[in-house]
Formats: C-alpha cells, structure tokens, sequence
C-alpha cells in the first residue's frame, strides 16, 4: 500500500493482488462489503458478480433467525446457534417506510434475504444486513382471491441467480385458529388444475403455473358424492432445501371414514416443478398434534409430537427425496420439565428451539427456550409476546439485493 499527498488531501492507492482483495472481501460483513463498492470500478465490478455474491454469503457464520410480527411490523434478530445470544436485531419497516397495513407475516428466509407478506397481500423481499428492500409488483394471477387463502413460498434459484416466490391458492375452505401458537388451515391447498404464481425477481413479473396431480387419487367427488380430497397446511412458513421450497401439509380422502395422513409438498426452484414427499412410514399409523419442518445443516427435517404426550421426535431425510432415508435424528422427553413446550425448530447445533409455558401458574407467561440434548436441560432464552408467533430460520449475511 502506498500513500501519496495531492492537494492537501490523502490518497490512498492499494497495490494488492485483486486475489488478495477479494479474499479480504469475502470475509468481511456485507454492510461494509456494499460500501466498498464506491471504492473503484473493479471493486465494484466484483462485488456485483453473482459467483461473488454467493461465495460470500457461503463464508458467512450461520445463525438462528427469530421473526416475529409485531404491530406496525416485523422484528427479525440473529442470534448465535449455541447459546442463542442475540446477534443482531432488525425492524421492517423503519421509520421512514410506512406500511399499508400493520399485520406482517413471515413467509421463509434463504440466501440471506427474508420474505415477508403485509396482510396477505403485499409481498416484500428484504435484506436485514443491508437494510435493503424490494415491493413486488401486485399484478400477479391470483390477485383478487380471499387474502386470507393464499398460501406464499420462497427461495434462491442459484443456477439463474433468481430469488422466486410461489404463491398458492385454496379453491374452498375456512381457516381457524386451533391453539394460540399455529394456524391450521382446514382448505384445500395443491388440489390438480388450481392456479399457482410465480414471481422472478430477475425479470421482476409474475406467471402462471396450473397445479399437477400430487396425490394420485381421485380429487372430484364421485357419482355418488362419498369421495373428496382434503388438504390443509400445518406449518405456514416455507423452508428451503436442496434447492426446493417445502410445505408440510395433511390430507385425507373423505369417505364414510377418513384417515389423515402427512406429506410435505416440494416446489422445485429451477425445473418449476411440484412433487409429493412422504413423511416417515411410522407416522401415518400415529395422531400427530403438533408438527414442524426445518433445515437441519442441509437435511429436510420433521418435528413431530405423537400424540397428547411430552416426547418430540426429530426426524431427517439423509438422502433427498428418497422416502426410505428418512432416520430419527433424536427423541426428547419434556415430562420431567417444569413446563409446556411446542417445538418450534432446531438450531445447527443440534439444540430444540420450543415456545414454553409454566406448568401450574395462574399467569400462563410464553418464553422462548431452547433445550440441549446433551446435557438435558431446558433454559428460556426470551419472554414472548402475546398474539405474536415466533418463527425461525437458519440465517447467514449476504449482499444479495444490494
């Protein structure tokens, strides 16, 4: 590095390999990595190409990201995978940026960059690191409809350099709220022949997509009218894995008697197209009361509650999309806790992040707690806030929309 006087200002001129440079960068934080592309034009020329954007976000340290919708907005904070310390913490909108409408909902996170949704209607992409945001156009297919039967998804197609959102519709159906911590959706979600939207940010409009045939039975009711297929969605948030979107969902055929079943509906980002996972076989012969899934260091995972007892069992899918690979990846027993806790996620770690209650109070308080299966112990973490639902997501900076 050289520095030269010129008119009683500094210069500073760097005589660096560009391959040290952008070692340098690579590793650095993304706000100050989108400020250094002031510095010239071969900085800036770097910082913008995809193959950088992406090694970066590759380097960056993941996290847990907590969302949690709050009036007027959407809270999103960082926070480490081992302990659960807070990192960062991020606000949507900002003071400068009114919203519409106040109720946010958090749609899933990938690449660094979170979805969000504003009363079901208004779609926003934002990048909490930078602090940048993007309104998608609000022409798309399905505008018009019940906001409150959309069903959103989102994630990075990396082969185009492409963040996508999929936005599902219900042809019928009500929703209600069966506890104070999930929506349940008791509609019909991916039923053969609906309409989907898909929205590009790359050419920045949405298409159309008609919904294939996923469960292979008979989706009209027959002469008769016994036969009818059911779906409703059990987890709202989309979670990103081998490059696919994911929705948990269960469906039965409605006869004089039904049986509910799992699955867990899979968009892919790059041929754009659906497919069917089954969950684990041992599943469909238990009642699940309370379900999850998440990306567990790269793995689909469930999370499920058999039944009204304190155990959660974690289950991973080893090889993608082979129904057979599917393994228990750990069982917890909660009995023996002082409190209530719903399964809410699992950090890189390992660690079970759980929504909790106290056991025996008057004053039913929520936290947010996570608990160590190796040393077996359970440690709130965050006091929760009333009508509010925390959803989680692994999380790592990028520089994407910037």
């Amino acid at each position: 590095m050289a520095m030269v006087i010129c008119n009683s200002e500094v210069k500073i001129e760097i005589n660096f390999p560009m391959e040290i440079i952008e070692s340098i960068l690579l590793r650095s934080q993304a706000k100050s990595v989108v400020r250094f592309k002031c510095v010239c034009k071969s900085w800036l020329s770097l910082i913008s190409n995809p193959i950088f954007m992406k090694d970066h976000h590759k380097r960056q340290v993941t996290h847990t990201i907590q969302a949690v919708g709050r009036f007027g907005g959407m809270v999103c904070s960082s926070h480490s995978s081992k302990h659960f310390d807070q990192i960062s913490s991020n606000i949507f909108p900002n003071d400068k940026y009114k919203m519409e409408n106040p109720h946010m909902a958090f749609v899933g996170c990938d690449h660094g960059v979170v979805c969000l949704v504003d009363n079901f209607t208004h779609v926003y992409l934002w990048n909490p690191a930078i602090g940048n945001h993007k309104k998608l156009p609000e022409s798309h297919p399905l505008k018009g409809i019940c906001k409150s039967q959309t069903l959103f998804g989102f994630g990075y197609e990396p082969l185009t350099n492409d963040f996508k959102v999929v936005a599902a519709r219900s042809c019928e159906g009500n929703h209600i709220l069966l506890d104070d911590r999930k929506l349940w959706v008791f509609q019909k979600f991916f039923i053969r022949g609906e309409q989907i939207a898909v929205y590009s940010l790359k050419n920045n409009s949405w298409k159309s997509l008609v919904m294939p045939d996923l469960f292979s039975i008979d989706q009209h009711d027959g002469d008769k009218g016994d036969t009818k297929l059911f779906t409703s969605v059990c987890y709202m948030v989309s979670v990103v894995v081998s490059g696919s979107i994911h929705w948990l969902i269960s469906f039965e055929q409605r006869r004089s008697s039904s049986v509910e079943k799992l699955g867990i509906v899979a968009f892919d980002l790059s041929s754009e197209e659906f497919k069917l996972i089954t969950p684990p076989s041992t599943l469909n012969d238990k009642r699940i009361w309370n379900t999850s899934i998440c990306n567990l260091s790269g793995c689909l995972s469930l999370i499920t509650t058999p039944g009204p007892s304190s155990c959660i069992d974690i289950w991973v899918m080893k090889k993608y999309g082979m129904s057979d690979s599917w393994a228990k990846y750990i069982s917890v027993d909660l009995g023996n806790q002082l409190v209530k806790s719903f399964p809410l996620g699992v950090s890189q770690n390992g660690n079970l992040l759980l929504e909790s209650t106290s056991v025996g109070e008057l004053r039913k308080d929520r936290y947010t707690s996570i608990y160590d299966p190796k040393s077996k112990t359970i440690q709130h973490v965050g006091k929760g806030e009333r009508g509010s639902k925390p959803n989680f997501a692994t999380y790592a900076e990028s520089i994407f929309l910037s």
